[in-house]
């Protein structure tokens, strides 16, 4: 960690070391891939889609726990409907939340990520449409917002019939509708 180090670029630094280090497909989510394509917030977690298959998994907790990340038992214990999709580990006070593709769309991700700069770090980062159709997906308040966000910031350099053929397959069609219009409005007043 240098001097001037939070803990979560400490623990981002490493993890993204670490995962390259190993060839493992991967990318951030959440708050921190919101950066690169929208407002950004503060967040205090790394979301990270990985492809590591589960034969291989147990190498993957071995090279981060020799790292210096721990896997959050209680958390794992209180969560155990999606212990096959999701890891929570913890590197000091900060949560490194790895999911595994559990559908279609979440492989495609994976392949439509796109290298780009958090800081000083050169990462790989979720696409600004597959951010969206990832926080439709998961619908929660903050969600919508975040994707107002990225409409906002990204406007017409989205591939709008991608977002529109993946809303159809995953069955929220509604929700990018609803968060378009709303954009637009945002743009008109």
């Amino acid at each position: 960690m240098t001097p001037r180090d939070t803990p979560l670029e400490h623990a981002l630094r490493d993890l993204i070391r670490i995962l390259d280090s190993l060839g493992a497909l991967h990318c951030l989510l959440g708050a921190l891939a919101l950066g690169a394509w929208g407002a950004p917030r503060t967040t205090q977690d790394v979301d990270v889609l990985l492809a590591v298959e589960p034969a291989d998994r147990g190498r993957l907790l071995e090279a981060l726990a020799a790292g210096g990340f721990d896997q959050d038992r209680e958390w794992a214990e209180q969560n155990p409907m999606i212990r096959d999709v999701h890891l929570r580990l913890r590197c000091g006070p900060v949560a490194i939340d790895l999911m595994f593709p559990h559908d279609a769309h979440d492989h495609e991700c994976l392949a439509r990520r796109r290298r780009e700069a958090i800081g000083n770090l050169s990462v790989w980062v979720i696409s600004p449409e597959d951010l969206i159709l990832h926080k439709l997906k998961a619908g929660r308040a903050q969600d919508f917002v975040d994707v107002l966000s990225v409409l906002h910031h990204q406007r017409s350099g989205l591939d709008q019939p991608y977002l529109s053929q993946w809303a159809a397959r995953l069955g929220i069609q509604q929700e990018l509708g609803y968060c378009l219009e709303q954009a637009a409005r945002a743009r008109e007043g």
